[in-house]
């Protein structure tokens, strides 16, 4: 390998650990150690040593004892780091290493296929093409052949547990265990249609009834059908096959994407690194309408709706990242560097102010790591992120905050997706209109990296840094560090608009429609909007509301209305009343059963039915002491 690190190591490889010192410490401390790539990786030949993390990358050493680490790899190699800085990013990865937490299985392989077709022939073809790989189960539909079952009043439902459910009906004219085999039915049978092998052909067939009557054990009904459900975990229609789909398709292939169908029949690992946390979730599956940002962003197929709410086919997921940059709640998760790890992650890892942070998946920064001596510029901290096309604006706010001058994600221009680079325009519009900075985060190539390092340093114009390391959802966080900007930036408030700010907005509320209700905070899962019961008061904090529009749709007054737009202003960040009801109490026990907006309401609808009579006072009691007037009532 070439030389690596600083002295007195500069022409062998630099291996950085992290071990246990005494006690509980943990001791950092580099040593030079060969290594090789298809060789086990080699920890120092002290005993007394007891590594629990290495800097090195475990594409080339994927069977080390112990994790090892890109991060402190390139930051003990290339970055100007001290010890303690190397001890606290040890520590940091350490924790961050045991704290991935994701379901990883093996998918054993099955080659079951139903395949329908609308012609024997075709069946038979595919049958013969394809039953040495294929466990098949083929279905013909309408026309008829001795080798094939054909079905009648085919019924296909959804796909439950991995498998579709197949709802038919099967004619079968002879009952096999009265039949005695006598042959009388088959001289009777003017048209020959039931053969040798007691098979009947229905497309020959008149009904002419001959072969019934002649049965001498009565084993003949030619309308006798069966029915019959069969579970298959794929389904192929070959050409011409027409048929009702449930709404769900997956697992259901044609000829043209047989590449799909044995794609999805051998074994393979499965790793659900992306999970869907439905408590915060901004899309109604009850409603069937809200946030979809996950599903639009998704161009695999891999993330749909349910009756549940979001759903995650980790099958077709490629780990691209797209749907989880564009969760505006954070309902979306990386199960291997997560929102709270993230944040967490700072709490021992301090950024030097001014400097430049790149982040990168390990393959980008390992042929940088390659290429690379030693980064000479402004201070900078590598950090290796599985899936840099995952980041959102929180996380790129975070870095920011936390006193980096530069935010490089490590992607090239053609590989970046839609949905980071919105992140990214939404980072620098905020920061260039607070702080008229010119696009402090970008987004490139690590063939071009090294001469943005080169570059002079960035200045971060924070008098004080953020240093909360509270996390209860990506909402909450990035609107608490919008606020901590705000409070610092002597910039005009100003309303920003455009699809980068799409996520962002007000709600406003027509007082004199609305009932207090609370349909609308019922649905709200991120807080945006809440009652307070005791003031009988329907809250807003518009910093997060993710314009998802549920509350306009559920509202059954149609009185709300969304106000889409990011106001850079302090206001922005408090809770607003956005409507108040007088509390009715009872006129019995004193309690609180209502609001006088809803009483009035029901009043006068049951007026209008004369269903009411405006002498009786039952409606100003609260539900136990109306049944007790009304008893009273009734005695006298």
């Amino acid at each position: 390998m070439q030389s690596r690190g600083k002295e007195p190591y500069m022409n062998e490889y630099a291996t950085h650990l992290l071990c246990y010192g005494k006690g509980a410490d943990m001791v950092f401390s580099s040593t030079a150690t060969p290594q090789c790539p298809g060789s086990p990786f080699s920890g120092p030949d002290r005993s007394d040593c007891n590594v629990i993390l290495a800097g090195g990358f475990p594409a080339i050493h994927p069977d080390s004892p112990f994790p090892l680490s890109p991060t402190l790899q390139l930051n003990g190699d290339l970055a100007n780091c001290s010890n303690d800085d190397m001890a606290a990013i040890g520590r940091a990865e350490f924790v961050r290493s045991n704290s991935q937490s994701f379901r990883s299985y093996v998918l054993e392989a099955d080659p079951r296929v139903t395949v329908l077709g609308a012609e024997p022939d075709c069946l038979h073809e595919f049958l013969d093409s394809y039953s040495g790989i294929l466990e098949i189960e083929p279905l013909l539909l309408e026309a008829y052949d001795p080798d094939l079952t054909t079905v009648h009043d085919l019924e296909i439902a959804g796909s439950t547990g991995g498998e579709h459910q197949l709802s038919f009906t099967v004619r079968q004219p002879v009952d096999l265990e009265k039949c005695s085999y006598c042959g009388s039915c088959g001289p009777a049978c003017s048209q020959h249609c039931l053969s040798e092998r007691l098979y009947l052909d229905f497309s020959q067939c008149t009904l002419c009834n001959e072969c019934v009557n002649v049965c001498p054990q009565q084993a003949i009904d030619l309308h006798a059908i069966e029915k019959r459900v069969l579970l298959t975990p794929a389904l192929l229609l070959l050409e011409g096959t027409r048929v009702n789909l449930p709404r769900s398709t997956d697992n259901i292939y044609t000829e043209k994407d047989l590449h799909r169908l044995f794609h999805s029949i051998y074994s393979a690992r499965v790793e659900e690194v992306v999970s869907c946390n439905r408590t915060i979730c901004q899309y109604s599956a009850k409603l069937d309408t809200g946030c979809e940002n996950c599903r639009s962003a998704c161009t695999y197929g891999a993330v749909s709706r349910d009756r549940d709410g979001i759903h995650i086919d980790h099958l077709l997921c490629t780990e691209c990242g797209a749907c989880l940059a564009s969760c505006p709640t954070g309902a979306l998760q990386y199960g291997r560097f997560t929102d709270a790890s993230f944040v967490e992650y700072f709490r021992t890892v301090a950024l030097e102010k001014h400097g430049t942070v790149v982040l990168g998946n390990e393959q980008e920064l390992h042929r940088f790591w390659w290429r690379t001596k030693q980064v000479e510029s402004a201070p900078v901290f590598f950090l290796e992120y599985p899936q840099p096309m995952a980041l959102s604006s929180m996380h790129l706010l975070l870095l920011y905050c936390m006193g980096a001058g530069r935010i490089i994600v490590l992607a090239e221009d053609n590989k970046a997706s839609a949905s980071i680079r919105r992140q990214i325009t939404l980072v620098n519009t905020i920061l260039n209109t607070l702080f008229h900075l010119h696009d402090p985060v970008l987004c490139t190539g690590q063939n071009v990296l090294a001469a943005e390092l080169e570059k002079n340093s960035v200045e971060n114009p924070l008098t004080r840094l953020y240093h909360d390391f509270s996390f209860t959802n990506r909402r909450e966080k990035l609107a608490d560090m919008l606020s901590f900007l705000c409070l610092q930036s002597e910039a005009e408030a100003v309303r920003l608009s455009g699809a980068a700010v799409a996520d962002f907005g007000e709600i406003t509320c027509d007082r004199d429609k609305c009932t207090l209700c609370s349909a609308c905070a019922g649905e709200c899962r991120i807080a945006a909007l809440t009652t307070n019961s005791s003031n009988f008061s329907l809250n807003h904090a518009p910093a997060l509301c993710t314009q998802c529009g549920t509350c306009v749709d559920i509202c059954p007054e149609d009185a709300i209305t969304l106000q889409p737009g990011l106001p850079l202003h302090p206001d922005f960040f408090k809770t607003t009343v956005l409507a108040q009801a007088e509390p009715v109490h009872c006129l019995e026990c004193g309690k609180i059963f209502g609001t006088r907006e809803s009483l009035t309401k029901i009043m006068t609808i049951l007026t209008r039915k004369n269903m009411w009579d405006s002498d009786d006072n039952l409606l100003n009691y609260c539900e136990t002491c109306r049944v007790v007037k009304l008893f009273e009532s009734h005695e006298k």
